[in-house]
């Protein structure tokens, strides 16, 4: 609706609402390069004038040999052709580089003759014309001739007084083109003529005078004669116009397509869009993305006069898939924008493969794709029975039947309408195929499980939409890496509710939810901080690039002004003594006298004196100091630019390094907390268990699990109080040397220990091969040493030195790199 509103023709406007996305990557390239080449034809030249344009269809129809077109429809055919010779020509003329343009105006066809053709016959207001044939403007003044004849001799009835006193009324009126007088029932036959018809009333009879019939019949075959003359002439077009409909059909799809570009065009001009990058397999990048309607209302609201507290404020969201991540996981409060951040991504995605332009920031990357599955809303029904929850069940079993790599997926409120534990059981069983197919996805929901599998799988990641807790309002701006808050609890104390009940809910709060929040904001920090710094980093490459684009423009103008140059020292080539010229130096107006190239100098008569003139100095001023003095700034700006943009290059892949350091040790952490948690929870009184303490183990004599306490006997009979954390240490000399993992029948059979240490080969192709996979390997990967038959954590690599430190328990080893094998999975196992 919005873009049929910056059509300015009804064939445009139709072609806007049908307006749909494309699959074929070539033709959402040509929409999106028309689209920019009309962007900047606008901006320079303006727009096609399409105002005489209008639908001409049926007119056409009608216009066909036999159709009944009458002159209207002849003339806002010729209306029509004119204006698209207008926008041919307009077309035309533009730069020889919007050559998707000058493509468009090759399939608007040249109708000049056909439209003189037109003109010759039929006025602009569709009358036909005195002089389209000798015959027809005969036939005219012959029947001006007559019509005048008749109505001296009818009006000269009226200036007879025995007549008018015979009348109803001293008045003439017409009756199927004859004059008629309204004669008095009661003096019917007194008038001597024919009567045509009796009033409704029947007081009035209206007789034409014997005087005006053979005159009116004279008349009336006269415009019987010209009412086949203009037949004829009429027949003549549309046979002429017969073999020109295809051709015409052909200019109309034209000239809609124009319309409806023009409309994307001033659609984007007006709302400050960009034209995305499509990729055949890339991510989809989006930096200050809004969404359209929202756009649309807030401009609506400032053109109407609404007061500035009282508009709308577009809040613009950073999105991104398919780059670190596939799945983006977006939770946090009700009404928080989760919802808008799905739909803004839709519609833009939409509207990159319907050839439009988008609003966001420029450099926006959009994925070509087959599909744009959303599932969003409550959709109950009670004729089918189907509640919240089956209706989503419903639809997701559409979406995922569905869906290949290619296809964008948003699901709104998933696991949502039932259990939250079988809710968030279905919610990950659907992420599990969703990472499977490979698609990207972005999921909204309020289920902490969700939020930890985000965090627990590969190519997931979490985002949130902020809520400001003091005022209890969300903020709408979405932020990447960081889980969202329900802030339920927090609102209800806000709100007042008792400090006990609240109390009381948070107490109530799982121990695995309370670790997973503890975790999140032990790395939430970092995950911001590397998010700006990648923001700061993109920011400043759309500058350099930007300050690039500007010193190429201004090189453009330098072979401007050296073509200018060129053209000058033609010019001053050819002069001959006497010509006046304007001495810049002196500010003066001479004679040129003498030309000596050879010294580059001109003599010239100034004021009766003879003076020598570099040629440099009669150069007119074309903008040239200007533009070096520029260029050298520019040129400097951008090699700070250039530098300011590898510097946030390199301090955005830091902090995300250094971010996806600490995820490695929390993820850890976790499966160790894991473990400790399985071994206290399973452990019972009697057993023996390990300590962190001398001597290293000892028995269960109680434990109090809700307050985190315990009491062990060790083997000489002392009992101690430990707290449980004190229990099955995971780290230090009474952990567990070893972690052998089920099936890891390398590192599970002791009896290879008791062999000579083996190690791996510094040189050869597989040496090669083994560098390479680990030199690709990131810090908190497991790996498995050779020599120690055991799996460690890599901490770092020293390339230049050959040698990694990797962690295995409480120390760090340092191992040479061919004694290393990256493990990938079960293969690598």
């Amino acid at each position: 609706r919005i873009l049929a509103g910056f059509c300015r023709c009804s064939l445009g406007a139709a072609l806007a609402g049908r307006i749909g996305p494309s699959r074929k990557e070539h033709i959402v390239q040509l929409w999106l390069a028309q689209t920019s080449q009309m962007v900047e034809a606008v901006r320079n030249v303006g727009l096609p004038p399409l105002g005489g344009v209008s639908d001409i269809r049926e007119a056409l129809v009608r216009a066909t040999p036999g159709g009944g077109a009458g002159g209207e429809d002849f003339a806002a055919i010729a209306a029509t052709l004119e204006a698209a010779g207008l926008v041919k020509a307009h077309l035309a003329a533009l730069d020889e580089s919007l050559d998707h343009l000058h493509e468009m105006a090759r399939g608007i066809g040249d109708f000049a003759d056909d439209v003189e053709a037109i003109r010759a016959v039929v006025e602009s207001d569709g009358t036909i014309r005195d002089d389209a044939s000798a015959r027809l403007k005969k036939l005219r003044r012959e029947i001006a001739a007559t019509a005048e004849r008749v109505r001296e001799v009818i009006y000269g009835y009226l200036r007879q007084p025995e007549v008018r006193k015979l009348l109803q009324d001293a008045t003439v009126t017409l009756h199927a083109d004859r004059y008629v007088l309204p004669v008095r029932v009661d003096n019917r036959g007194r008038l001597p003529g024919v009567v045509h018809r009796v009033s409704g009333s029947g007081a009035t009879v209206f007789v034409e005078p014997n005087a005006c019939v053979a005159l009116n019949n004279s008349l009336a075959d006269l415009r019987d004669d010209e009412r086949a003359e203009i037949i004829r002439l009429l027949s003549e077009l549309s046979l002429r116009l017969g073999d020109r409909i295809e051709a015409i059909g052909e200019t109309l799809r034209t000239i809609a397509q124009v319309d409806l570009v023009s409309a994307k065009a001033q659609y984007a001009y007006q709302f400050d869009m960009v034209c995305p990058t499509m990729t055949a397999d890339g991510p989809l990048e989006l930096a200050q993305a809004r969404h359209p309607l929202l756009v649309d209302q807030a401009y609506r609201q400032e053109r109407d006069g609404t007061a500035e507290a009282d508009r709308m404020v577009v809040v613009p969201i950073d999105v991104r898939l398919g780059s670190d991540f596939d799945v983006l996981v977006i939770t946090g409060s009700n009404t928080g924008g989760k919802t808008v951040c799905l739909k803004t991504v839709a519609l833009l995605a939409v509207m990159a493969h319907s050839g439009m332009h988008i609003p966001a920031r420029r450099g926006a990357i959009v994925p070509l794709l087959r599909d744009v599955l959303i599932d969003v809303g409550d959709e109950q029904s009670l004729q089918q029975s189907l509640s919240t929850f089956g209706a989503h069940v419903k639809r997701l079993k559409s979406i995922l039947a569905k869906t290949d790599r290619n296809t964008l997926v948003l699901l709104d409120e998933l696991g949502a309408g039932t259990d939250p534990d079988e809710g968030g059981a279905i919610g990950q069983a659907v992420m599990d195929e969703l990472r499977k197919i490979g698609c990207k996805a972005m999921i909204t929901t309020h289920l902490s499980v969700l939020k930890a599998y985000a965090f627990n799988h590969a190519r997931v990641d979490n985002a949130s939409v902020s809520f400001d807790t003091e005022t209890l309002s969300p903020t709408f701006h979405l932020h990447i890496g960081t889980p969202g808050e329900s802030h339920a609890i927090t609102v209800a104390a806000h709100l007042g509710m008792p400090g006990s009940l609240i109390a009381a809910a948070r107490g109530h709060l799982s121990e695995q939810g309370r670790q997973f929040a503890k975790a999140i904001r032990a790395t939430g920090q970092a995950r911001k901080d590397a998010e700006a710094a990648r923001a700061e980093a993109h920011t400043a490459r759309l500058d350099a690039e930007s300050q690039a684009e500007s010193f190429r423009q201004k090189l453009d103008d330098v072979g401007r002004l050296r073509s200018d140059f060129e053209g000058w020292l033609a010019r001053l080539a050819e002069m001959s003594p006497g010509d006046e010229l304007y001495v810049a130096s002196m500010n003066h107006t001479g004679r040129l006298v003498r030309l000596e190239l050879h010294k580059q100098i001109a003599v010239v008569d100034v004021a009766n004196k003879q003076v020598e003139v570099p040629l440099r100095a009669l150069m007119p001023e074309m903008g040239q100091d200007g533009v070096r003095q520029q260029l050298e700034a520019m040129r400097q700006d951008l090699l700070d630019q250039r530098r300011s943009s590898e510097a946030a290059a390199e301090r955005a892949a830091e902090l995300q390094a250094d971010y996806k350091r600490r995820i490695s040790q929390l993820k850890r952490h976790q499966e160790e907390f894991d473990v400790w948690s399985a071994a206290v929870l399973s452990a019972t009184v009697g057993d023996v268990v390990a300590i962190d303490r001398e001597p290293g183990k000892a028995t269960l004599m109680s434990i109090d699990l809700p307050a985190g306490k315990a009491v062990v006997r060790t083997a000489d009979g002392k009992e101690m109080h430990l707290p449980t954390k004190a229990l099955f240490p995971q780290h230090g000399k009474f952990a567990p040397k070893t972690k052998a993992k089920p099936g890891d029948k390398a590192r599970a059979d002791k009896t290879k220990r008791d062999r000579p240490v083996r190690r791996g080969r510094a040189k050869g192709r597989s040496a090669d091969a083994i560098r390479r996979a680990v030199l690709a390997a990131e810090p908190g990967d497991e790996v498995f040493v050779v020599p120690f038959d055991r799996a460690c954590r890599l901490i770092r690599i020293d390339a230049d030195k050959g040698q990694v430190v990797v962690d295995s328990g409480a120390f760090e080893l340092q191992v040479a790199i061919s004694d290393i094998r990256v493990l990938k999975g079960d293969r690598g196992k």
